[in-house]
């Protein structure tokens, strides 16, 4: 089977889960015998392939027109939709009306991708539950799960230790952007007296200077984004892993960070809940005493192993790319 995989043409360069998700999935998917080819234009010739599959429908413009062009092809259409809705995260920017408008104008394209593929993967029964709600005319869905890699499972904290002078400390992963609220988490480790590590690349100029100067006087250290390696023993070397993010479906560094034994705070928005269940840490990210609450809950608990055998169990790149395959032929099965 030969599979043509989509996503934004900024996904190359501007790396986020969507582009993970992507490439996690296909790489899995070619050790399962399937030829998985990447592409990133939006008029790709498509002949050839069994299948287009695209990711992400919230920066929609992308896909839209791969989609469009596939429809013209004829092709197959597979969409893992790294859907949720943002108008809670849009109503608390600064300068909201144009992200607003943009959401709102941009829906109808939405609503005609989603109805015209022939079958969408969401990350989550409530992601799912928020498309339906959402749009009409859906096609059959499959949930297939965000994973992780179960290599992070076997993670050593002695390469972060080393490198950094750090152990036992709150980590953040993500990119330095408002949707991941870090100015919020770095108010409340500073309350709570806590060292705090950010690793992640730079999204919004503005907001980082904000962040740094919220991080003046407290143990707060920020790191560029680094290679895997260095990544699975800073999570190792960590003692709780935090992302108090408007909404997440659910973050892949959750899961990653809960493979290595980091007891997890993680926002009540999004799927997060659905994944981890009673073996997480909630919070409001409008709600710094709620993130505080959260954080030194975690930090007192420590790790819970049976979150790491859960998401071994249930949510590694294997389990993912098993769920794929399986999609894949019930959509031709449907034939």
């Amino acid at each position: 089977m030969r599979i043509l995989m989509q996503n934004r043409v900024t996904s190359r360069h501007a790396i986020a889960g969507d582009t993970i998700q992507m490439r996690k999935t296909g790489e899995y998917l070619r050790k399962l015998g399937l030829e998985v080819v990447f592409d990133f234009t939006l008029e790709p010739d498509v002949s050839g392939f069994d299948l287009v599959h695209l990711f992400n429908t919230i920066p929609i413009e992308d896909t839209y027109q791969q989609f469009r062009n596939a429809k013209r092809n004829r092709a197959k259409i597979v969409l893992s939709t790294v859907f949720w809705d943002p108008a809670e995260y849009l109503r608390y920017r600064k300068d909201p009306a144009a992200f607003v408008s943009w959401w709102e104008e941009t829906q109808v394209l939405r609503q005609e991708v989603l109805a015209g593929v022939d079958l969408i993967l969401p990350n989550s029964h409530a992601e799912l539950a928020l498309l339906r709600k959402t749009y009409v005319d859906l096609p059959p869905a499959v949930v297939i799960p965000n994973g992780a890699d179960s290599s992070f499972a076997y993670a050593n904290s002695e390469r972060f230790c080393r490198r950094w002078g750090r152990k036992d400390f709150v980590l953040s992963v993500g990119r330095i952007s408002p949707r991941k609220n870090q100015l919020a988490l770095i108010e409340a480790a500073g309350k709570l007296h806590l060292p705090l590590v950010l690793i992640g690349p730079l999204n919004d100029g503005l907001y980082y200077q904000e962040c740094r100067q919220k991080a003046a006087g407290i143990d707060c250290c920020f790191i560029d984004t680094i290679n895997p390696a260095e990544l699975a023993s800073a999570y190792a070397a960590a003692r709780v892993h935090a992302l108090v993010s408007w909404y997440d479906t659910p973050g892949l560094v959750s899961l990653e960070a809960a493979l290595t034994g980091c007891a997890i705070v993680t926002t009540d928005r999004g799927s997060a809940a659905e994944y981890f269940g009673e073996h997480a840490f909630y919070c409001q990210p409008d709600d710094v005493e709620s993130i505080c609450c959260a954080l030194e809950a975690a930090w007192k608990a420590g790790p819970d192993p049976l979150l790491a055998q859960k998401v071994m169990k249930n949510y590694t790149w294997e389990k993912v790319a098993d769920q794929t395959f399986a999609a894949y032929r019930l959509c031709f099965d449907r034939d």
